[in-house]
């Protein structure tokens, strides 16, 4: 298979072709909808999840503030636990919204991670 040092790189480098990556989001409040999200960094597809083929999804719920920003992400379930909410909550709290000034609005994303 080659220098084994080179691995990561040519895995990530085929990432972009093989994963998928689906954002289905539900919001929860009425105000939530006229959010409009500046910046949604996807996931990082774990390196051990993607060499066993495991896939899965992580349901998430989080606020965005006055400022747009992302606060208090977590994970409420995550199929199969504990191999996707690291990525997960690590990309979501890097989203982005338009800021609008109003009162923090609580949202939730559901990531789902396939090959």
């Amino acid at each position: 298979m080659g220098n084994p040092s080179n691995r990561p790189a040519r895995l990530s480098r085929r990432l972009a072709a093989i994963v998928a990556l689906s954002i289905v989001l539900s919001v929860s409040t009425a105000s939530a909808e006229e959010l409009k999200p500046i910046t949604r960094e996807t996931p990082a597809y774990p390196y051990g999840a993607l060499a066993r083929g495991v896939e899965g999804s992580v349901l998430l719920e989080y606020t965005v503030d006055e400022r747009g920003r992302v606060v208090a992400p977590r994970v409420i379930h995550a199929t199969p636990p504990g191999v996707f909410d690291r990525a997960a909550l690590n990309a979501l709290s890097r989203w982005r919204y338009e800021p609008n000034g109003s009162a923090p609005t609580t949202m939730k994303v559901k990531l789902t991670f396939r090959r």
